[in-house]
């Protein structure tokens, strides 16, 4: 028999997270079946509070739920320095390090001519405004070690130039081709210390 339509309209929904295909969407929609009545509205109440007080800093990024960024606004934290990452999920793996205590801000992605992906798309224009704005002396950029984000590392470096800041990047300890998120705290803090000054174009 057909699946019914409101098992198909959840599957749809779960084939939406990055990773899941049609088998894992199935065996998560069947999952939440099995709920009980308490753990589903639970379920629900959840992606409800995430609609209503989730939002984006303005300034670095990051998803917030407060009225105050825990870290733009923290005064203990260096004003001067800046990681330059391409999602906000990669904020995430540099303060579990305990390492980092600088800002950041969040490209948003990465360019891709291919996917019509530019400059104004990942907030390029920004962040030079931000360099100048805040006075920033060092930006450290931490884009995804794939071909689009060196792309992107290497564009910025190039339009940054003209503001006179120090631009530096990960070191290479970081496997080719990998996400931050799955990269392993010690790794990322073993990249972060052993940093180099970048010598793009």
């Amino acid at each position: 028999m057909d699946t019914i339509e409101a098992v198909k309209k959840l599957k749809e929904s779960y084939k939406k997270l990055p990773g899941v295909g049609e088998k894992t969407s199935e065996r998560l929609s069947y999952a939440t079946l099995n709920f009980s009545k308490d753990e589903l509205q639970s379920f629900i109440a959840s992606l409800e509070n995430v609609v209503e007080k989730v939002h984006v800093c303005p300034k670095c990024g990051i998803y917030i739920d407060t009225q105050f960024c825990p870290i733009c606004d923290d005064d203990s934290r260096d004003k001067e320095t800046l990681i330059v990452v391409t999602d906000a999920k990669s904020v995430i793996s540099f303060e579990k390090t305990g390492k980092y205590n600088g800002q950041y801000f969040v490209l948003g992605g990465s360019l891709s001519p291919i996917k019509g992906i530019n400059t104004d798309d990942i907030h390029i224009p920004e962040l030079k405004q931000r360099v100048i704005n805040d006075k920033i002396k060092e930006v450290i950029l931490a884009c995804n070690s794939t071909l689009e984000g060196e792309t992107t590392s290497l564009f910025i470096n190039r339009y940054l130039k003209d503001t006179g800041v120090k631009i530096s990047r990960l070191a290479y300890g970081l496997p080719v081709g990998a996400d931050l998120e799955y990269v392993d705290e010690l790794t990322i803090q073993r990249s972060l210390e052993a940093r180099t000054i970048y010598k793009g174009d």
